[in-house]
C-alpha cells in the first residue's frame, strides 16, 4: 500500500515526553498515530472522552461499562486484577535483581 506523509506542529517538549511514554510501551509517535486513525475510521468516532467535568467522563465510562456488560462482554474480577498487579510486580522485582 502506498503511504503519504503528513505534517503536523506540536510543541517540542510534548513531543519529546510522549516519544518517552510510546517508547516505554514499545511503540513509536508513527504507528501510535496510524493507530490512532484506524480506531476514528473503524469506530466511525474519535476515541476520546472530552469532558470538562471528571464526573461527566466517569458518567460516560459506568454508562459504556453498562453496555457493554448487557452486549455480554466480562471484565476481570477485582481479585484477578489483584493477582495480576502482584505478578507483575514480582515479575518486574526479579528482574531487577538480575
Amino acid at each position: 500500500m502506498a503511504s503519504v506523509n503528513v505534517s503536523i506542529r506540536m510543541d517540542p517538549d510534548l513531543k519529546a515526553q510522549a516519544e518517552q511514554v510510546l517508547a516505554q510501551l514499545g511503540m513509536n509517535m508513527n504507528g501510535t498515530i496510524n493507530m490512532f486513525l484506524q480506531q476514528i475510521v473503524r469506530d466511525r468516532a474519535v476515541p476520546l472522552s472530552l469532558s470538562l467535568s471528571s464526573e461527566q467522563s466517569l458518567y460516560a465510562d459506568l454508562l459504556r461499562a453498562r453496555t457493554e456488560r448487557a452486549q455480554g462482554l466480562e471484565g476481570a474480577s477485582a481479585e484477578k486484577l489483584l493477582a495480576d498487579m502482584d505478578w507483575i510486580i514480582a515479575e518486574a522485582e526479579r528482574s531487577e535483581q538480575l
